[in-house]
């Protein structure tokens, strides 16, 4: 019943222009990032994860499943 409709984005000129038509600066592309090694992103990943608690929650969740886990022995092997 609804469809959306494919809007193309406006192109944007380099010059920025306020409400009433005056130019007041340039846009420039972002600067490209540094290429980021795995250690860099390892940590960066920990770090975030670290932030949101996920770390904590995924060692709560592994400390539940080892909590029910029972090594038969090696008696009940043979």
């Amino acid at each position: 019943m609804f469809r959306r409709r494919r809007v193309k984005p406006p192109a944007h000129e380099p010059l920025v222009i306020d409400r009433q038509g005056r130019a007041v600066g340039v846009r420039t592309p972002p600067p490209s990032l540094p290429p980021e090694s795995e250690a860099a992103r390892l940590w960066r990943r920990r770090t975030n994860l670290a932030e949101t608690g996920e770390l904590r929650r995924q060692a709560e969740l592994r400390n539940q499943a080892s909590a029910f886990h029972v090594d038969p022995g090696p008696a009940a092997r043979w």
